[in-house]
C-alpha cells in the first residue's frame, strides 16, 4: 500500500519537492519504517486528474510528540524527473489558458491597506499579475484592496487587487492585481524569479548567514536555500565551531541547531547574547523538539525566533527575508 502525500496546489509539489531535489520531503504516516526502506508515495493535488506514483526511500523517521508523525524520504531520479514532467504539463495547460506566468509558493509579509488596515498579513503565492493571501479576517468577494506586498529584496510594493474567490475556513483569499504600472509589475517578475531560484538577489544586498547543525541532510537543505537567496553561508556542525565561526564572520543571521556536539545551540546563544558585538545578531533555534519546548527554549537562551524540523521551504525563506531585507 502507498502512502499517501496530499498538497492544497500543484505549486506545492514544485517548491517543496522539485526544488529540494526530492530530499528530505515529509510524508505523514503512523507506520514505523526503518530508514533504508523503499516505498511507494502517491501525490495528490487538486489540478491533478489522478495521483502521481512516485518511489522513495525512507531517511529518517519523525514520531509522534515533534509534530505530526510521519517520515522524510528521498525520491528516486526517476521519481523526481516525473515530478518536474507533470508540473512542465499543467504550465504548459496554463500557457494555453492564456496564463503563462509563472508562479511560486512563498511565505512573505504583506498587509492590507484598505479599505480597512490588516495586519499579520502573508502572501502564500504569488505571480506577476496575482496572489493568494493568508490574512486573520476574510476578505469579502469581489473587494477591491490596497496592498503592501514585501518582496525577496526587502523593499514594499504597492499594489491594488481585486478579490476573485476566498476559502473562510483557511483565511486565504485569491487575488487578481490591478491597474499595474510596468516597473511594479517587472519588480514582481523579478521577486518570482528569485523565489524559483532562478536569480539571486543584487549583490549589494548578499549577507552572511551561519548554519549550524550536526545534521548533514540539514545542514545542507538550509546552506542550499540561503545560496540561492543570493547570500553566503558559513558552515558548522559542531556548537563551539559555530561559536567560533559566529565572533570570526560576524553574520548578519545564525541558525542555530538545539542539540549539537562540544556545545548545545542554547549555550552558544546565550554566548551570542553575551558578547558585546555579536549581541543584537538574530538567532533562530532549529530543532525537532515539541513546539511548546522549543518556544520556551527559545526565550531561555535569548534566541529571536525558532523553526520545528523538518522545516519548509517557503518558511526558512520568509524569515531570510525578515532578517536580511534592509531597514
Amino acid at each position: 500500500m502507498a502512502l499517501k502525500l496530499h498538497f492544497l496546489a500543484r505549486a506545492r509539489l514544485w517548491s517543496e519537492v522539485v526544488l529540494s531535489g526530492g530530499d528530505r520531503v515529509f510524508v505523514p504516516t503512523t507506520e514505523v519504517l526503518v530508514p533504508g526502506t523503499p516505498v511507494s508515495v502517491e501525490i495528490e493535488a487538486p489540478e491533478f486528474e489522478a495521483p502521481l506514483l512516485v518511489t522513495a526511500v525512507v531517511q529518517q523517521l519523525r514520531p509522534l510528540g515533534s509534530g505530526p508523525s510521519g517520515v522524510l524520504v528521498k525520491l528516486d531520479a526517476a521519481s523526481l524527473e516525473k515530478c518536474r514532467a507533470q508540473v512542465a504539463e499543467h504550465d504548459a495547460a496554463a500557457r494555453i489558458a492564456g496564463r503563462a506566468e509563472p508562479r511560486v509558493d512563498c511565505d512573505l509579509p504583506a498587509r492590507v491597506l484598505s479599505p480597512s488596515v490588516l495586519n499579520g498579513c502573508f502572501t502564500k503565492s504569488l505571480s506577476a499579475h496575482g496572489l493568494t493571501l493568508k490574512t486573520s479576517k476574510a476578505l469579502a468577494p469581489d473587494a477591491l484592496v490596497g496592498l503592501a506586498l514585501r518582496l525577496p529584496d526587502g523593499s514594499e510594493a504597492l499594489v491594488n487587487a481585486q478579490v476573485m474567490w476566498t476559502r473562510d475556513d483557511l483565511m486565504l483569499s485569491g487575488l487578481k492585481l490591478t491597474q499595474l504600472d510596468a516597473v511594479t509589475e517587472q519588480r514582481l517578475q523579478d521577486a518570482v524569479e528569485v523565489l524559483l531560484g532562478r536569480r539571486a538577489v543584487g549583490p549589494s544586498l548578499a549577507r552572511t548567514v551561519l548554519v549550524a547543525d550536526d545534521d548533514p541532510s540539514i545542514l545542507d537543505f538550509t546552506s542550499r536555500v540561503v545560496t540561492k537567496a543570493g547570500h553566503r553561508v558559513v558552515r558548522a556542525d559542531r556548537g563551539d565551531v559555530a561559536l567560533e565561526l559566529a565572533r570570526k564572520e560576524r553574520p548578519q543571521l545564525i541558525f542555530l541547531d538545539v542539540l549539537m556536539p562540544g556545545l548545545d545551540g542554547l549555550e552558544v546563544c546565550k554566548a551570542i547574547r553575551a558578547d558585546a558585538v555579536l549581541a543584537r545578531t538574530p538567532v533562530v533555534l532549529l530543532s525537532a523538539m515539541g513546539e511548546d519546548r522549543l518556544i520556551a527554549a527559545t526565550k531561555t537562551a535569548g534566541a529571536d525566533g525558532y523553526l520545528t524540523k523538518p522545516m519548509r521551504l517557503e518558511a526558512v525563506r520568509a524569515l531570510l527575508v525578515e532578517y536580511l531585507a534592509p531597514r
